[in-house]
């Protein structure tokens, strides 16, 4: 990477830009990433372990919807200071709020709801129940709706050029036939578990005083979200560089081409991305917060590596602003 690349990726401007972007974005994600984080939890470990399953799906739900009205009072709050002319908003931020009003918006007050209704199922029921799976499956769904129709919504906004438009869902639901769309739509939701994962091991600590339910729960509990953390930060990944290529290669020119040609084309048309250098840190960040994650899955006290876990959260924080600027240099350049 050359040094003017290195200069332009932390120009203050950018990087500001992008990190007012990503702690207005990732709390939403966030707390989509924890209704599913728990369902999976209380479904796929409630055979070797229920009862530790349950409390971990009851705490991670909770905690996402702490998360939620956090989010939605930050939200609240900067659209305050932008409409009072105290604080104005860049174009993307601009944006996004005309989608929050929109569509998008009212399907994720109804995604709330039932996120609400989720947490006071666990409250009242801490076992898990039939009824546990199909109000979290239904809210997880919802969610996922949500998360498309944002994307929808900013597809159509970008291709419009109008950032005052409202949504017209019938012209956007066009996007849906293409694959960026869908890249973005799995590469949002693994990155929303993967930050809910990681996050939550600092919510455990927080939680481990108020509701001592023991060592051994908690060490269980911390090495469950950090294989979440794990498996889904490498799958969140995978799919950010799946829509990096099918944005930078010209897919058409290149299928005409023999193999070694194919393959010597792809190699010089990706650096000369203006998203590489962002790409490439965002890479090598997200590597080593893979890497802080392993003596938490390995280690038999968890528990006691709360700077470890701090430390993964804010490189979790560095590769996701890194991520959004990479997708503002694809689609906004």
């Amino acid at each position: 990477m050359r040094m003017e690349d290195v200069s332009a990726l932390i120009a203050p401007d950018a990087l500001l830009q992008a990190l007012g972007v990503a702690l207005l974005l990732l709390p939403g994600l966030v707390a989509m990433g924890a209704v599913c984080v728990a369902l999976l939890t209380a479904v796929c470990l409630r055979k070797s372990s229920r009862v530790f399953a349950d409390k971990l799906a009851k705490q991670i739900t909770e905690f996402g919807v702490l998360v939620l009205g956090a989010w939605l009072l930050l939200v609240s709050a900067r659209w305050g200071l932008w409409v009072g002319e105290i604080w104005p908003v860049s174009d993307i931020l601009r944006a996004f709020y005309h989608l929050f009003f929109d569509v998008p918006g009212q399907a994720a007050l109804v995604a709330t709801l039932l996120s609400l209704l989720f947490v006071r199922a666990w409250r009242h029921k801490k076992r898990s129940s039939a009824g546990h799976f199909v109000l979290g499956g239904v809210a997880c769904m919802t969610w996922l709706v949500v998360l498309m129709l944002f994307i929808l919504g900013g597809l159509f906004l970008v291709h419009v050029e109008t950032p005052s438009a409202r949504m017209d869902l019938p012209s956007a639901t066009v996007f849906l036939f293409a694959p960026t769309a869908w890249l973005v739509w799995a590469q949002a939701l693994f990155l929303g578990m993967a930050m809910a994962g990681g996050v939550g091991l600092l919510y455990l600590v927080v939680r481990r005083k108020r509701e001592d339910y023991g060592r051994d729960y908690y060490g269980w509990a911390a090495r469950a979200c950090a294989v979440r953390a794990f498996s889904s930060g490498i799958a969140q990944a995978l799919w950010a560089g799946a829509l990096y290529l099918s944005l930078n290669l010209a897919w058409a020119d290149l299928a005409i081409q023999e193999v070694t040609q194919w393959t010597r084309a792809a190699l010089a048309a990706l650096p000369a991305s203006p998203a590489f250098p962002a790409m490439s840190a965002f890479l090598a960040i997200s590597m080593a917060a893979w890497l802080s994650l392993l003596p938490l899955v390995r280690g038999q006290n968890p528990m006691r590596l709360k700077g470890l876990m701090l430390v993964h959260v804010l490189l979790l924080l560095i590769a996701a602003v890194l991520l959004i600027m990479v997708v503002s240099e694809l689609f906004l350049t």
